[in-house]
């Protein structure tokens, strides 16, 4: 028996989150077979400034599209493992920029690999699925982008 299951749409959110534990988890495991201390959770944040350089803590919470307190929860643990330095940005004080540190760089290359296989493993995941769970997600992503979910809920049940 499994609750989540037998309660359908009900649980959507609830089995979202535990498909994202699983997941994250999956990732982690790589990452210790390979010896590597790094989090997944660490991994867009890592990702984005590998390939940007240098960002603010806001312009990085907004292409990934999360809050600020979230990014900047994320860089204190890059920052305490020694993979990220923040300073302020030199077009305005007030503004921190982040950008990989001297190991985050050296690190790089081995997380990139990780990053390919990780990457390869997935797609045939989902490429032998009847129904790809990435296409699915990028529709309901867009779906909540037009309409939040309480402005559908009070419509739906003719509350606004």
């Amino acid at each position: 028996m499994d609750l989540l299951i037998e309660l359908g749409a009900l649980a959507f959110a609830s089995r979202m989150k535990r498909m994202s534990e699983i997941g994250m988890q999956s990732v982690a495991d790589v990452y210790q077979f390979y010896g590597i201390d790094f989090e997944a959770k660490y991994f867009p944040l890592f990702y984005y400034l590998s390939q940007k350089g240098e960002a603010s803590i806001m312009e990085i919470a907004e292409v990934l599209n999360v809050t600020h307190p979230a990014i900047i929860q994320t860089a204190k643990g890059l920052e305490k493992k020694g993979l990220i330095i923040s300073k302020k940005s030199s077009e305005d004080a007030r503004k921190r920029n982040l950008k990989l540190s001297k190991k985050g760089k050296i690190l790089l290359p081995k997380l990139q690999k990780i990053w390919a296989d990780v990457k390869e493993l997935n797609t045939n995941i989902f490429e032998n699925q009847e129904h790809n769970i990435l296409v699915a997600l990028t529709e309901l992503e867009n779906i909540w982008t037009e309409k939040t979910y309480i402005e559908r809920f009070k419509e739906f049940h003719k509350l606004a």
